[in-house]
């Protein structure tokens, strides 16, 4: 069966260290917060022990899936734009014209 949790902190780790890469330090630390709070890993603590073992800190590999990866949301086409249509004219109101007094 499949751990829901390990997803969630695997995605979590994915996250902080791309934001970590790319310079984003205020979305990692948001990121290492929910690590911290929810799954109890301070990637703090967790990078020195690694770099104290020599293996650079780097994560074991993942097994790639077999599953096929679904399309980002923006691969979908566009709708075509709306036809404009010209507005119909109302009918005239009749008044009530009476020839009674």
């Amino acid at each position: 069966m499949r751990d829901i949790e390990a997803d969630y902190k695997a995605a979590y780790l994915a996250d902080y260290e791309a934001y970590a890469r790319d310079g984003r330090t205020e979305d990692a630390a948001r990121v290492a917060q929910i690590l911290k709070d929810r799954f109890g890993y301070d990637v703090d603590q967790e990078q020195g022990e690694g770099q104290e073992q020599g293996d650079g800190g780097q994560e074991p590999a993942v097994p790639e899936t077999t599953a096929a990866a679904r399309p980002p949301e923006a691969a979908v086409e566009p709708k075509p734009p709306a036809k404009k249509t010209t507005p119909r004219k109302a009918p005239a109101k009749k008044t009530a014209a009476s020839g009674k007094d």
